[in-house]
């Protein structure tokens, strides 16, 4: 699947699209930041995306990228297990929330899971 990789912290990015790639998802592209030209551009099937370190919230930065490719899976990647977040992501747009808490096995069938939602 088509993947563009959105971490902010670029020293992770790597390691992301290592385990992406072991999920079966090839990405085209990473960024540190919300480009919705690029995004656009690369016409990603998926979009996975660590909101933990947007200024103004990971629901807003989902909005943002929702708006740049309205029928891509949209993944977030997050610090929190909090449903009322997870809620407030699903609302911005994400079709999956997967907790950085959740186990190396738990994260990757969330991914694979993710991968089967129609864009």
């Amino acid at each position: 699947m088509r993947t563009y990789l959105i971490e902010p912290q670029l020293m992770f990015a790597g390691y992301l699209q290592s385990f992406l790639a072991e999920a079966g998802f090839d990405v085209v592209a990473t960024s540190h930041d919300i480009d919705g030209k690029d995004i656009a551009l690369h016409a990603p099937a998926a979009v996975f995306v660590d909101v933990d370190f947007f200024e103004r919230g990971g629901p807003n930065a989902l909005c943002r990228i929702r708006q740049a490719t309205p029928s891509a899976a949209l993944i977030a990647y997050c610090n929190s297990d909090d449903p009322t977040y997870a809620a407030a992501c699903f609302i911005s747009g994400a079709d999956a929330v997967i907790s950085k808490h959740s186990g190396t096995e738990r994260v990757m069938s969330s991914l694979r899971e993710a991968a089967l939602v129609p864009a």
